[in-house]
């Protein structure tokens, strides 16, 4: 007998119905977001957009982006509960955001990618900034 797999629907957060949820993905994600969930909640509410995937009521992936609202958008977050992935959970997530933010506005839209997640973001059609003469820099308490 063949097994179907759960629907996943993408909505809009509402941090109050889903924050719990997502706090969960990122300790799921082993991201050190986790370890301060009062800083989380306030990064989740201060986005300029952000969305879940819901397994029926359970949240299994989250996506969140900040913008100007005019030109430019940083696509902070995409993860998916691990057991979940590769199951193009976070491509509708990204979908999502790109949706809302389209290219014929926000002709910048940016992320910086984890490492060995590359592959992932080349493979829905994003080129790394040296590919247009560019060169990105960070400053963080890591270095």
């Amino acid at each position: 007998m063949a097994t179907t797999r759960p629907v996943i629907t993408i909505e809009p957060c509402d941090p109050d119905e889903h924050f719990d949820g997502v706090l969960a993905v990122y300790r799921a994600n082993d991201w050190s977001h986790a370890n301060a969930p009062g800083r989380l909640r306030v990064a989740v509410e201060s986005s300029s957009f952000s969305v879940v995937a819901l397994e029926e009521e359970r949240v299994v992936g989250f996506a969140r982006a900040m913008s100007d609202e005019a030109f430019a958008v940083y696509i902070a977050d995409i993860l998916v509960l691990p057991e979940l992935q590769r199951r193009g959970i976070g491509r509708r997530l990204l979908d999502a955001i790109l949706d809302h933010y389209p290219m014929e506005t926000f002709h910048h839209q940016v992320l910086i990618a984890e490492r060995g997640a590359d592959g992932f973001y080349r493979r829905v059609g994003m080129t790394p900034v040296g590919g247009y003469g560019l060169t990105a820099f960070i400053r963080s308490r890591g270095n």
